[in-house]
Order: structure tokens, then sequence, then C-alpha cells
């Protein structure tokens, strides 16, 4: 499995910091913040720092008896737009006459909506806690800190629209506290309909080239892989085969989380992988570190919004189950 073109249409995962409040209202504010995410319609420009590089882009947000359907578009750099729906997701490439299309899965979230539909265990490896969180994109916010209990995750901070609840800006930071993502509105717009023109593709041609992943298929095989060591509070969420565009055979996928910390670990067969691009040790991109490896005639690949450290110790132990 290597970094595809898919990487590049991801808007990826996830200030004043004032003392704690109480633990059970930080809580609450997180709730708050997960529920604004799937029952309030928004418009608005919101910017991606990552490293030396500044992404601006524009979303639209509306929530339907079908559930949410969303519409992003860059403002900067190479040109791409995303549509959303609660069931999959499709980016354009027009620079490339290309769309990417692929099934929406239940671990990869996006800025505002980054928390998981459960909390209720995160403050077995996280402290929560909450405080006064001044103004974004002229709005008053309150202040979230998740720090967590060990080198194995990333810490956040978070400021939430107080009018809303909605997710105005998002930090994420190393154990040393150094901010590696931030994400923050600067111009947003609540309460007024969205129009269905507004989560319409610009390029609709006729030259566009799609590729489109398959559906996910569960897979519980007696011959399927395992990672054998976890840094605490990480276990498997989901197991299936993924056929992905260019990969000639079904590419086995197992998501591991802590409930807001993800690490997905692909693995395919050696002759169905690209080995011009495989990836072999460790490599970063921002957040993100991946590790790979060849074992048994197969190539492992082990990604996540984690320290180096949880990468690493995740991918030297997958191995096939006995």
């Amino acid at each position: 499995m290597t970094v595809t073109l898919l990487s590049r249409c991801s808007v990826l995962l996830i200030g004043l910091v004032v003392p704690v409040a109480h633990a059970a209202d930080a809580h609450q504010l997180l709730t708050r913040i997960q529920r604004a995410a799937q029952q309030v319609d928004y418009e608005g420009v919101f910017v991606y720092q990552h490293g030396d590089q500044l992404d601006s882009l524009r979303i639209y947000h509306k929530v339907g008896p079908d559930g949410v359907r969303e519409r992003l578009l860059s403002l900067n750099g190479v040109p791409r737009e995303i549509i959303r729906t609660n069931r999959e997701v499709r980016c354009y490439l027009p620079d490339e006459k290309a769309v990417m299309v692929e099934y929406r899965r239940a671990e990869r979230r996006a800025f505002p909506a980054l928390l998981p539909d459960k909390l209720a265990g995160l403050k077995q490896h996280y402290k929560v806690t909450s405080g006064k969180g001044g103004r974004v994109a002229g709005r008053s916010t309150q202040l979230i800190n998740i720090k967590p209990k060990d080198a194995y995750r990333y810490g956040f901070r978070l400021w939430a629209d107080e009018a809303t609840g909605l997710l105005l800006k998002a930090t994420l930071l190393e154990d040393s506290g150094r901010v590696i993502e931030q994400y923050m509105f600067t111009q947003i717009s609540t309460g007024k309909p969205i129009p269905d023109t507004s989560l319409e593709p610009e390029n609709r041609s006729k030259e566009l080239v799609w590729h489109r992943a398959d559906e996910p298929s569960a897979e519980d095989s007696p011959g399927s892989w395992e990672a054998r060591r976890l840094p605490p509070g990480f276990e498997l969420t989901a197991r299936m085969m993924r056929h992905l565009p260019a990969h000639r055979q079904p590419v086995e996928h197992l998501v591991y989380s802590d409930g807001l910390a993800v690490i997905s670990v692909f693995v395919e067969p050696s002759e169905s992988a690209n080995r011009s691009t495989a990836l072999s040790g460790m490599t970063q991109m921002g957040a993100v570190h991946a590790y790979g490896k060849s074992e048994d005639d197969h190539q492992i690949t082990v990604v996540g919004e984690v320290p180096a450290a949880t990468v690493d110790m995740v991918g030297a132990s997958v191995s096939r189950q006995p």
C-alpha cells in the first residue's frame, strides 16, 4: 500500500490557554461540538496550516433528511474540489482531469467534525479541561484542552463557538507543546439556508476520468493479519477488504483506535504492490507518520496521525495470525 493520489484530496484531521475549569464542563462541551457538526448548516472559509504550508478552503455544509452533505473548494495551490456525503467522498482534480471516488469510512474525520461518535472513553487516556477561548472569526469561543496521559498520542486544543457549539479552531500538539497542525475559520456564516447548487461541483466535464474504489467488504478469515503490540487504549475497531484504484488485488485494511487517535494498517500481496513506490521504514508528512515493511510475501503499510513511536510499535508487530 502506498500514499496515493487520494491523500492529496484529504482535508486532514485534526491561542490563549486559560486556567482550567471543571472537567465535567469540558466533556459537555465536547458533546456539544460533536452534535453541532451534525446539526448546524454553515458556509465559510478556513485555513489549514501544516509545516510551512498554508491551505485555504471554502466549505458549504448542509444537513438534510439523508444526512450531511459538504462541498470544499481549494482557494490556493493546486485546484481541487471535494464533495462529501455520509456514504462517499469525491475529489475533483481539474488539472489532471480526474475524479477520485472513495467510500467514506467511519474512522476518517475532517475539520470541523473531528470528534468521534463515542466520547465516554476519552478520559481514560486524555485529560480534558476547559477555559475561556477568546474570539475566532469574530465569534466568542470556549476552549477545550485535550492532553494525552502518555507519549503515544497527540494532544488537542479546540475552540468552540459559544452560540452554536461549532468547532471554529483546532490545533494538534506534540508532547512538547509544539503545534503540528492547525485549522481555523477566518469567516463563517450559520443559520442561513444552503442552496443545493452550492453543493454541486463546478467541473462536470465529460472528459473527466473517474477512479472509483469499490465498497469495502467485511473480512474475518483465518488468514487475516493483526498487530500484536498496541499502545494502551488502542483496539481493533474495523477489519475490511478494500478494492483500491491501481491495485490489482484487494487490500486488507485494519483500523485501530483509542476513540480519538486512529491507526490504519494496510496489507496486500507483494506482487500487487507498486514496488517503485512501496514504503520501507518510517516517513512523516506533517502530523501523519507512516511505516512500511515487507513480510511473508506481503507489503504492510501503517499510517496514523499519531507520534512516530506509536506507528513504529504497531508496524513492527504486524504479522499473520497463526
